[in-house]
């Protein structure tokens, strides 16, 4: 629960750019961006022209001065503003439904050292290595045993 919520009440959210925002929070960071970096910017230009700058580079330095005030007020919103979204993480089902849900969307599972050095490095980094492995050679033994048959 955040400072603003009080027990009982259920704060509203929205999606902006497939992340859940405070409309407040929202708007207060674009009235923050709105407000300092033109700011920064004219103030910028006005000091360079009083110190005899040639027009043409304090206009471009003020730019510059106007883009910083925007790259302070974003650090500053996040900072102010902090992210709203909490993550559970939970075991919806096991790595073998895992597997089987993967072949049944793209069939049977191949041989995971036949894969690409990126993929491979991929799939061993999260952990999945050993899971694509045992699956391999199951399938492998099922088609054995089925010629067999």
């Amino acid at each position: 629960m955040t400072s603003e919520t009080k027990l009982g009440e259920n704060p509203s959210y929205i999606e902006v750019w497939g992340d859940t925002v405070s409309p407040k929070h929202m708007w207060l960071s674009i009235l923050m961006g709105v407000i300092f970096a033109p700011a920064a910017f004219l103030i910028s230009r006005w000091a360079f022209e009083s110190s005899g700058v040639d027009a043409q580079l304090a206009g471009s330095y003020s730019l510059l001065v106007g883009l910083g005030a925007c790259l302070v007020v974003a650090v500053v919103g996040a900072n102010l503003f902090k992210p709203k979204r909490v993550l559970v993480e939970s075991e919806l089902g096991s790595r073998e439904d895992a597997m089987d849900a993967i072949e049944a969307e793209v069939g049977p599972i191949g041989d995971p050292d036949t894969f690409s050095a990126g993929d491979l490095a991929e799939v061993k980094q999260l952990g999945l290595y050993d899971d694509f492995k045992r699956r391999f050679e199951q399938n492998s033994a099922a088609s054995t045993n089925e010629e067999k048959s």
